[in-house]
């Protein structure tokens, strides 16, 4: 059973960060910068940089 809930513990984490990305995502195409996109969604400055990276062509 505690092998269950740990799965869906992952699960449920791995899920919040692809949300958080998501919104990222949106946020960069709204204009904003990434320590406020960084302070919106949680995420690292390091992580929130690397999702821009992957947005620009």
């Amino acid at each position: 059973m505690e092998a269950r809930l740990l799965d869906k513990r992952r699960e449920g984490i791995a899920e919040g960060e692809a949300n958080a990305n998501i919104a990222a995502k949106r946020l960069f195409s709204m204009g904003l910068s990434v320590q406020d996109i960084a302070k919106a969604t949680s995420l690292p400055i390091e992580q929130v940089e690397a999702l821009q990276a992957e947005q620009q062509p």
